[in-house]
């Protein structure tokens, strides 16, 4: 089934405050359902971050189990007392209302942050790249080497060298980039480049 792009989050008129958190409850958890499912798609594996986590974070609170409990849901008896109730719909809201609730949610956040990096740093990474760059755990392996800025500024030169020069540059080891004195960019590239740990092949 489809995601809505929108949901109405209002109650509707004529709607008990007990079917208003039962219609939102049933959506809510019918979309943590889906987000479990994207685990298994290989650009959406940290959908259950997120809106997600927090969700559950909540219903942890709600039901009194601790952070063991895992895929909990809000559709379930609703609250007698009226202020915890509410605070419940509210919770509930939250998490519908959150960008990263939906599929197309967390793609427009890939979006944004690849065009913020893009212009940022000069990389070329589209949204499914930038995904896999960070969900593939390399992200991590490259702030550990060169630090997340200098990482990002040598990805940036990489990406415009194009499969030939690297392979040219791979293969000539220490005769290639000998210019007098090479720039920081060149010995970071050279540097990635021969670095067994970083899956270049992230980056495109």
């Amino acid at each position: 089934m489809a995601e809505k792009m929108s949901y109405n989050l209002d109650q509707k008129p004529g709607e008990s405050l007990e079917k208003y958190y039962h219609r939102l409850a049933k959506t809510a958890d019918q979309r943590m359902v889906r987000l479990e499912s994207y685990e298994h798609d290989k650009y959406f594996k940290p959908a259950t971050q997120w809106a997600y986590s927090r969700a559950q974070h909540d219903l942890q609170r709600w039901t009194g189990q601790g952070p063991e409990a895992k895929k909990l849901r809000f559709n379930t008896a609703a609250p007698k007392d009226l202020e915890k109730l509410i605070s419940k719909i509210n919770d509930i809201k939250t998490f519908l209302a959150s960008p990263t609730s939906t599929k197309k949610g967390i793609t427009d956040v890939y979006k944004k942050r690849a065009d913020t990096i893009n212009k940022k740093y000069g990389t070329q990474f589209d949204w499914k790249s930038l995904a896999k760059f960070y969900d593939s755990g390399q992200a991590d392996l490259w702030d550990s080497k060169f630090g997340s800025k200098t990482a990002l500024y040598t990805i940036a030169e990489i990406q415009k060298m194009g499969d030939k020069k690297i392979k040219e540059i791979r293969e000539a080891e220490e005769k290639d980039l000998r210019a007098e004195t090479p720039t920081m960019a060149e010995q970071m590239v050279k540097k990635a480049l021969k670095d067994n740990e970083l899956n270049i092949e992230d980056l495109y």
